[in-house]
């Protein structure tokens, strides 16, 4: 009989390893479709799940700083070490928690009533005519001289279209998506709604949990496999913690200047349009310009002039938030380039619409970091360079034998306090070490 610790025996395992991976791997791409249904269908299912943990990624640095001042004024009393910690955390957690209701519930105070008034507004009878003459004469002046000239002046086009929107509108079909929105909006609300007693406890034994996860590693992987494993789990806490909190702070900044900015320049819809180009802020790339692009769209039927106003000051403001506010406060860069942004927000919201939008950016750097570790490490146990400039003007491989022979130590992106990568968010937002 074979022994765990021959080389026969090691061999198997990893042939086993090999044929089961790989067979999974092709029944996945066979069935992709039905792979990424089910993988969307657990993350709906456990959804609540991953609000709780979002909303502690987003309550713990309040958690953090209300705990250290506890402490401090504690120190002072007379209760044990214990009894403080333990006071602390109550008192922390349910400050972090009114903090964060209050400022979900002011968000829904000073939207709601803008957005019904906008709607009414927009969508009086008054207006309605007004933007069906401004329609009328605008297409009259472009299409003026050409053939298409005499066809407006014999056929109505806006009523064209009236008349085919309603002939093709199927009521049943149309009370069957109400009550599909209606139902989506409602589990929404509902998982939120548990996701912040999940963020509660959470926060309240967030040590136990990390501890317990540790506990399952260590008895499951070799110690190697383990470290490992926390080490990743140290970069994805850092990611996801700094881009979170970070990106929150800067879009309530974007959307507070885009506030007063409207505000002095008299421009219609300020409150609303700010709020959906803050809340939009929140996706990189290119979320900023759907929040613009609401904003305009309901200026515009006030006045086009006043909404070309309002595109230029948002781009300024977006230029300025790109290159001052927003590199302020996460820290410096994300460490990928703004071809794989665009990349991981257009793959994950596809995949897991809004959420995989604001989420693909960390997840992303997370894999990419983790690939560029593997293929660095790679590169010095080759005895090869690992500056990426030094890989443009070769032809062969040993073309880069002409390179410096300094391979440097293993890449390791987290070590103690800081990363050694690029990405390096600010650590104002991100968890204790100890808690990782």
């Amino acid at each position: 009989m074979l022994r765990r610790d021959s080389k026969y025996f090691r061999l198997g395992r990893t042939l086993l390893t090999v044929i089961v991976l790989s067979a999974l791997f092709i029944v996945t791409l066979i069935n992709v479709g039905t792979v990424f249904a089910s993988i969307k269908k657990i993350i709906s299912v456990f959804s609540f799940v991953f609000y709780g943990i979002a909303f502690a990624y987003l309550m713990n640095p309040m958690l953090k700083r209300v705990e250290k001042l506890m402490l401090r004024v504690l120190g002072r009393s007379n209760l044990t070490e214990r009894g403080a910690r333990k006071l602390s955390r109550i008192v922390g957690v349910l400050v972090s928690l009114l903090v964060f209701l209050a400022l979900i519930y002011g968000l829904f105070a000073l939207v709601i009533p803008q957005l019904v008034e906008s709607v009414k507004d927009t969508f009086s009878q008054e207006n309605l005519q007004s933007y069906y003459d401004k329609i009328t004469t605008w297409l009259n002046d472009v299409l003026k001289g050409t053939p298409l000239e005499s066809w407006i002046h014999d056929n109505d086009p806006v009523k064209a279209l009236q008349d085919w929107v309603t002939k093709g509108l199927d009521i049943f079909a149309t009370l069957e998506s109400a009550f599909t929105g209606v139902y989506g909006i409602v589990k929404v609300i509902f998982n939120m709604l548990i996701g912040v007693v999940v963020a509660v406890y959470l926060l309240i034994s967030k040590e136990r949990f990390i501890s317990q996860s540790k506990k399952i590693v260590v008895a499951t992987f070799s110690p190697r496999i383990a470290d490992r494993i926390f080490e990743i789990g140290r970069l994805t806490n850092k990611s996801f913690g700094g881009f979170m909190v970070g990106k929150l702070i800067d879009s309530l900044i974007i959307g507070l200047i885009s506030y007063v900015g409207m505000l002095i320049f008299g421009l219609p819809y300020a409150l609303f349009s700010s709020v959906m180009v803050g809340v939009f802020n929140i996706i990189p790339f290119f979320g900023p310009f759907i929040g613009i692009a609401i904003g305009a769209l309901l200026i515009i039927l006030q006045s086009p002039i006043q909404c070309l106003y309002f595109l230029i000051f948002e781009i300024i403001l977006q230029q300025v938030d790109g290159n001052i506010i927003g590199p302020k406060i996460l820290g410096g860069r994300l460490g990928i380039s703004d071809f794989w942004i665009l990349v991981s927000i257009t793959v994950f919201g596809n995949l897991f619409g809004f959420g995989g939008m604001i989420l693909g950016v960390p997840v992303f750097t997370v894999i990419y970091t983790l690939v560029s570790q593997a293929v660095n490490n790679a590169l010095r146990k080759k005895k090869r360079t690992q500056a990426t400039e030094n890989y443009y003007s070769i032809l062969t491989v040993e073309d880069l034998n002409q390179y410096d022979q300094d391979f440097g130590e293993p890449t390791v992106f987290y070590s103690g306090d800081t990363f050694e990568t690029e990405y390096d968010p600010d650590d104002d937002f991100e968890f204790d070490d100890s808690e990782s």
